[in-house]
């Protein structure tokens, strides 16, 4: 019996016309895109060439939280790599032109990048798991929204990919279920008062309010939780519980919620 021959390799498929229209869609809007960049930078390069010292605050990144070993070049990497990584660079190369750390305390730096972009794209990581710590992430005080909307984008870019990164945002924003959490004892550090919050959940925000003076707490913190249906049970298990010589008071930190 005769066995047949080789089969010749199967034909290849021709690329579908909807695949190729697609394409060429993209293509399209990243031109698009790239025009309107091009077009902004102009604007912003102008606005510059006027008022030279404008965009260095847009620029620049108070960056807080810092353990007392941490070096410059440490901290600059560290933010380099993450900007890279979740594609929060405008353009190829690492985005930070400078980075100081501040020896008075040494647990707060000061960061300028290229771009007022690239700036606004680091905000997002406020919160971000660093060392031991959470780094908090803020505008520098002299920063004016009503410049800096000139010079370029105010926010993080949407798109960032921040899935992988390990961040409990230091600013809890006003929604229905942000927590207030009184009656703290004021030598307690955030991570003991994270460790009697983290059973119900995984935190999406956390602020223990400081006293600048002391160094202490003022003994209340605020907070959200990432699965919003733990909330209810938060308060009914935390609320009146002593802790030491007080009691806590655990409640909507915003009045008014539809719940």
């Amino acid at each position: 019996m005769e066995l047949p021959g080789k089969l010749d390799s199967a034909p290849s498929i021709p690329e579908q016309p909807q695949s190729k229209s697609v394409d060429s869609q993209v293509a399209k809007l990243a031109g698009t895109l790239q025009h309107y960049r091009d077009w902004a930078g102009q604007i912003q390069a102008r606005y510059q060439l006027f008022n030279p010292d404008a965009a260095r605050p847009a620029r620049r990144i108070y960056v807080g939280g810092l353990s007392q070993d941490t070096t410059d070049a440490e901290l600059r990497q560290f933010l380099n790599e993450l900007m890279v990584k979740t594609g929060g660079v405008a353009s190829s190369g690492f985005p930070i032109a400078s980075c100081k750390i501040y020896a008075q305390d040494k647990n707060y730096a000061f960061v300028e990048f290229r771009s007022v972009e690239e700036a606004s794209n680091c905000m997002a990581f406020d919160g971000v798991a660093f060392k031991e710590g959470f780094l908090k992430i803020r505008r520098p005080n002299n920063y004016d929204l009503n410049v800096a909307v000139v010079l370029g984008p105010t926010d993080p870019d949407p798109t960032m990919d921040l899935s992988s990164l390990d961040i409990i945002k230091t600013v809890v924003q006003d929604t229905p279920n942000k927590l207030f959490i009184g009656g703290l004892p004021c030598d307690w550090t955030e991570d003991q008062v994270k460790d009697m919050l983290c059973p119900f959940g995984a935190l999406k925000a956390f602020n223990l309010v400081m006293d600048k003076s002391t160094g202490n707490s003022k003994g209340y913190a605020f907070c959200e939780f990432s699965d919003i249906n733990v909330t209810d049970c938060v308060i009914q298990n935390l609320n009146g519980k002593p802790t030491g010589t007080k009691f806590l008071t655990v409640k909507r930190a915003v009045q008014g919620h539809p719940y």
